[in-house]
């Protein structure tokens, strides 16, 4: 009897649990009927119509300013130096670069003189000799016609003519020899001062007190005419042009690398000091070419998209980069009855989702 109240009590129990629960799905229901359907609302987009325009697309990049009339100024002699002009300074044609000690030549060159004028000293005496001797000779062979001299007197007086003729002739040739090594020593007398080809700034390549050896650099000159810009650029960047201060310059291929970069020249029509960084813009494209804006590219998985207006959704479609510069980017793949969507990659890759749009 005990058991089968029990059982009875459990029913009841479950039965009331039952019919409270009921309650509650049933008060449940009613309130969410109640509540309003949540609106979806479109996403308004801007979008543009492509045309085909001329188009200019670059990149910013430096450039280097180099000028043709650079020089490096060395020494024709051996000396030390005695002045040399200071690193930064200024110059202009004609000023005096570098200046040498020339004590030893000119000590050479007096040397020289003295010698020179001994030989001409000893010249004159035997030219007199001679002239006497040319004298006696001539009043020799006059008596010899009448036997009042010798045929051995005339020929010792022919032998001492000829053996002073010879010294003379000795004689001219050290003075022209001396005379030559005098014109070599004035000749390196004149390259003991240099002065310096164009204007520019000097670069010190050495110091006083140094001993100026033939061929070895003693300063450099950055020119500031026949400037040009050296540019180098990665092999991916495919340019004939550059832009710089507003004017466009050609690129000329060098056909040299310069850690790992292509390098290129570009003549341009100012005057620059050399060795100095620039800014300058590439020209990667300059031609018919439909521009969109970069926000108008969806990169997905290595391939570009464009997003196209079809009546309340955006369709992908795919597009090819022909440039992609500052300005913005040149496709293939689109035309002027297209509407593209231009927004940021976060919303671009909503609108892949089937979003409602609305366009401006």
């Amino acid at each position: 009897m005990k058991k089968l109240i029990t059982y009875l009590m459990i029913l009841i129990i479950i039965a009331f649990a039952v019919i409270a629960g009921m309650k509650v799905i049933k008060k449940r229901q009613a309130s969410e009927a109640k509540t309003p359907v949540a609106v979806t609302y479109a996403m308004h987009v801007r979008s543009v119509k492509p045309t085909l325009n001329k188009a200019v697309l670059t990149l910013p990049y430096l450039a280097l300013t180099k000028s043709n009339d650079n020089v490096k100024i060395s020494s024709r002699v051996g000396a030390r130096i005695k002045f040399i002009v200071k690193s930064g300074v200024k110059v202009k044609k004609g000023d005096t670069l570098v200046k040498l000690d020339d004590k030893e030549l000119r000590v050479g060159l007096k040397s020289l003189s003295y010698n020179i004028d001994s030989l001409k000293s000893q010249l004159k005496s035997k030219l007199i000799a001679l002239k006497n001797l040319r004298s006696t000779h001539k009043r020799t062979l006059a008596l010899l016609k009448v036997k009042g001299a010798s045929v051995e007197q005339s020929d010792r007086e022919v032998t001492n003519i000829e053996a002073i003729k010879s010294g003379i002739k000795t004689l001219k040739y050290k003075i022209q020899e001396i005379q030559a090594n005098g014109s070599s020593i004035q000749n390196k007398l004149s390259y003991t001062t240099i002065k310096s080809p164009v204007n520019g700034i000097v670069t010190n390549l050495a110091n006083v007190g140094d001993v100026a050896m033939p061929g070895k650099p003693l300063v450099s000159i950055s020119a500031k005419s026949n400037s040009y810009l050296l540019v180098s650029l990665p092999s991916s960047i495919s340019a004939k042009s550059i832009i710089f201060k507003g004017k466009k310059y050609n690129l000329n291929a060098l056909n040299t690398t310069n850690n790992g970069l292509l390098e290129y020249l570009a003549n341009i029509d100012e005057s620059l000091a050399s060795n100095q960084r620039v800014n300058i813009a590439v020209v990667i494209f300059d031609g018919l070419g439909y521009k969109l804006s970069s926000d108008a590219i969806l990169n997905r998985e290595g391939k570009s998209f464009v997003l196209l207006v079809k009546g309340d959704k955006a369709a992908p479609k795919e597009v090819k980069i022909v440039a992609n510069g500052e300005q913005g980017v040149v496709v293939n793949g689109v035309n002027s009855k297209d509407r593209v969507v231009v927004a940021k990659q976060d919303i671009l890759l909503k609108l892949l989702s089937g979003i409602k749009i609305t366009t401006n």
